[in-house]
C-alpha cells in the first residue's frame, strides 16, 4: 500500500490549523539526563585578625574606637596594603561570615612615620578567584576560617562553589567533595567582591542664574563646560548633563532627575544646547562583574564647579550556578504526509508533466500526482487548504525528519482551487506550534535534530508528528 494512502495530517481553515490525530498523546522521551556538578571549596588569601582592645597604644589604634593593630605585622609599603579582618559579632567561633559591616569588617593598613594608617573598606572584597568551570552558590559568600597558629591567629578566605554543572539541590548546606581548590594562573573569574563601578566624569549644568556667557536655555548655568569650550576653540561640541533641580556635591540623582544635552557653539563666544534623542552612557563594563542596582548619577564638587558621574554597585566573581536541566523530546500535532519519494527528490515542485488533460486544459500548474492523496483527503473533510510534510526519500516509522537529516523532506502548503484541482507550494520556513511541557522551555541552540517531525503509526494510520526538544529544570 502506498505510504500516502495511510498518512494523515494538518489542514487550513483560513489560517493554518492542525488535523488532530484521534489517538492518545505520545509520552515525552528523555533525550539527555541532567548534568550535576561537584561541590568544592576555593581558598583565597590568609589575612591578619585584629580586635578592639582597652589600653591599645595610640599609634596602633589610628581609628577612634577602632581595632587595635598592635599584633599585626605590616607588609613593606612596596608590597601594598596589609589586609585585616575584624569580627564585629561576638561568639562566631572559628568560622566568620554574614553581613558585611554588621558581622565583620575589613581594613587596609599602610605603614607611615607616625605608625599605622588604616582605611576601613566600604565593601567586602577577597582574594578568592574561582576557576572558570565553577559557579557560585546561593547563600554561600566568602567566609573566613580562623586558624590558631604559633605565630598568631589568621583568617583564611573560603568560598563554597560548584564545578562542572549545577548543584543537586537548590539550597545548602553543601558538603565539599575532595580537597580545597587553590587559585591557579589561568582560567579564573574576577575575584569575589563588591565594588562600585563608574563611568567617565561629565560636565554638569545646574538650574539657576549665572553670568550670561555661561547661561544656557536661560535658566541653567554651565560654567565649567563653557569655560572648557572657551579654552579649546577647536572642539565643536561637548557632552553635558543637566540636573532638573538644585543639587550639591554628594547628591545622587536618578535618571529621571537628569537630561542629556550636547553643548554646541553658536557664533562668536556664544553657546547653545540640543537635547539628545538617545541617552549616552559611559559606564565601564568590568569582566566578571554584574550590576546589582540601577545606575545612579553622583554629583562631585571641584574648585571650578559641579560635575557628575554614572555609578552602580556590582557584584564580582563566579556567576550563579545554572539550574540542572533534563532534555526531553516533546510532541505536538500530527501532519498529513505526501509520499513523493517515487517521483525523485524535488521533482514534485515542477507540478504535473506538461501536456493536456482529458478536457484539453494545459497541465503543469497543478500539484504533482503524488499529492492526489492529499487532495482526496481535503475533499472528504471539506477543507480547502493544509500544511503537509512531503517525503522525498523513503521513510519508516520512528524515522526523524529534520534539516540535514538522513531523510530528505519538505513542508508544503496544499490548496484546493475553485476548479477542484490542487496546487502546492514549498514553505521555506515552518515552525509547528502547540508543543509544550509544564515548567520547560524550548531548546533554541540545540543540534539540527532538536526539532522536526517523527514518523509514527497510530490506529493503523501513519503520521508526521511534530516534535521539539525541551529544557526542563530539575527543581
Amino acid at each position: 500500500m502506498a505510504l500516502g494512502k495511510w498518512l494523515v495530517g494538518l489542514a487550513f481553515m483560513g489560517v493554518v490549523v492542525p488535523l488532530i490525530a484521534q489517538a492518545q498523546p505520545q509520552p515525552s522521551r528523555l533525550v539527555r539526563e541532567a548534568q550535576f556538578g561537584s561541590i568544592h571549596e576555593v581558598l583565597g588569601d590568609e589575612i591578619a585578625i585584629a580586635a578592639p582592645r582597652t589600653g591599645c597604644p595610640a599609634k596602633f589604634q589610628p581609628l577612634a574606637d577602632g581595632p587595635c593593630f598592635d599584633k599585626v605585622t605590616l607588609k613593606p609599603a612596596s608590597l601594598g596594603p596589609t589586609r585585616v579582618l575584624t569580627v564585629l559579632k561576638p561568639g562566631m567561633g572559628d568560622w566568620v561570615s554574614g553581613v558585611y559591616g554588621r558581622d565583620f569588617r575589613l581594613y587596609d593598613l599602610f605603614p607611615v612615620a607616625e605608625g599605622i594608617h588604616a582605611e576601613a573598606l566600604a565593601f567586602e572584597t577577597s582574594g578568592v578567584a574561582v576557576p572558570r568551570d565553577c559557579f557560585s552558590l546561593a547563600s554561600e559568600p566568602v567566609g573566613y576560617a580562623i586558624e590558631h597558629r604559633k605565630t598568631g591567629d589568621v583568617a583564611v578566605e573560603h568560598q563554597t562553589v560548584v564545578c562542572g554543572g549545577g548543584p543537586r539541590q537548590p539550597t545548602g548546606p553543601y558538603t565539599p567533595e575532595g580537597p580545597p581548590l587553590t587559585p591557579g594562573n589561568n582560567g579564573l573569574w574576577h575575584v569575589t567582591e563588591t565594588q562600585r563601578v563608574e563611568g567617565a566624569m561629565r560636565y554638569l549644568a545646574t538650574p539657576g542664574a549665572c553670568e550670561p556667557q555661561y547661561s544656557v536655555k536661560t535658566t541653567w548655568c554651565a560654567q565649567p563646560a563653557i569655560t572648557w569650550m572657551q579654552a579649546n576653540p577647536d572642539e565643536k561640541e561637548l557632552d553635558l548633563v543637566a540636573a532638573r533641580h538644585d543639587v550639591r556635591a554628594g547628591d545622587v540623582l536618578t535618571k529621571a532627575e537628569t537630561d542629556q544635552w550636547v553643548l554646541k557653539r553658536k557664533g562668536s563666544n556664544k553657546y547653545k544646547v540640543d537635547s539628545r534623542w538617545v541617552d549616552k552612557s559611559y559606564m565601564t563594563a568590568v569582566d566578571g562583574c554584574t550590576p546589582v542596582e540601577d545606575i545612579g548619577w553622583w554629583v562631585t564638587g571641584r574648585p571650578d564647579g559641579l560635575y557628575i558621574t554614572e555609578k552602580a554597585l556590582n557584584r564580582c566573581g563566579a556567576p550563579p550556578a545554572p539550574v540542572p536541566a533534563e532534555i526531553w523530546e516533546a510532541y505536538g500535532d500530527d501532519y498529513f504526509i505526501v509520499d513523493c519519494a517515487r517521483e525523485g527528490r524535488g521533482d514534485w515542485r515542477k507540478g504535473r508533466p506538461r501536456g493536456k488533460d482529458a478536457q484539453g486544459k494545459a497541465q503543469g500548474d497543478q500539484a504533482a500526482e503524488c499529492f492526489d492523496a492529499a487532495g482526496d483527503y481535503l475533499r472528504r473533510i471539506r477543507r480547502t487548504n493544509a500544511v503537509v510534510v512531503v517525503l522525498n526519500d523513503r521513510a519508516r516509522p520512528d524515522d526523524h525528519l529534520y534539516p540535514g537529516g538522513y531523510v530528505s523532506y519538505d513542508v508544503a502548503e496544499v490548496m484546493l482551487n475553485k476548479d477542484n484541482s490542487l496546487s502546492a507550494r514549498r514553505l521555506d520556513s515552518f515552525d509547528p506550534s502547540g508543543i509544550y511541557m509544564n515548567r520547560c522551555t524550548q531548546v533554541t541552540d540545540g543540534p539540527p535534530d532538536s526539532r522536526g517531525f517523527v514518523i509514527v503509526r497510530s490506529m493503523g494510520i501513519g503520521w508526521a508528528r511534530a516534535y521539539r526538544w525541551m529544557n526542563c529544570p530539575v527543581y
